[in-house]
């Protein structure tokens, strides 16, 4: 049976009437007719994978899902933000230890709380410093292996910081 037979266009005149209609509609040869969506975003633009939505006096943070940690989140005051359908917020973000996709979670804390958090982050980093600077190195060498260590003695160690 043709395809003259069976009511089809023959080949090399279906692909003549495509192009055809792809030049009238603007489309690239060989590609189907171009359409156009209402809020199109270009592909390949610079633009932050992770980008969601702030809330008003809330921090946002992504948590990977590995074990314990959304609980430890959890722990901290963190809570899951969800979607308009009351789903959690998630996004794939790379690969697993298991080899499965890794899963972030968007969590949120209330703003407050997060600038303590970071307070006291801070006030631990500085105790650190100046324990570094005395030569006392929390958790190094103690006893006679502490003597293996250079710190001028009376003087400390000298660091230079660059603030932010």
């Amino acid at each position: 049976m043709s395809d003259e037979t069976r009511g089809r266009v023959p080949l090399n005149e279906a692909a003549r009437s495509r192009a055809a209609q792809n030049v009238a509609s603007g489309a690239a040869p060989g590609v189907g007719p171009a359409r156009r969506v209402a809020s199109r975003r270009p592909f390949g633009l610079r633009e932050q994978k992770l980008a969601y939505p702030d809330r008003e006096g809330y921090h946002r943070h992504w948590f990977n899902d590995e074990p314990g940690r959304i609980a430890r989140a959890g722990d901290a005051g963190y809570k899951q933000v969800l979607d308009e359908s009351g789903k959690p917020v998630s996004m794939t973000v790379g690969v697993a230890r298991g080899g499965g996709a890794q899963i972030a979670y968007l969590m949120e804390i209330p703003a407050e709380w997060y600038r303590e958090d970071m307070a006291a982050q801070e006030s631990g980093h500085r105790e650190l410093m100046d324990q570094i600077r005395e030569g006392r190195v929390p958790g190094g060498p103690t006893g006679a292996d502490r003597q293996a260590q250079y710190v001028p003695r009376d003087v400390g160690i000298s660091i230079r910081e660059e603030r932010r």
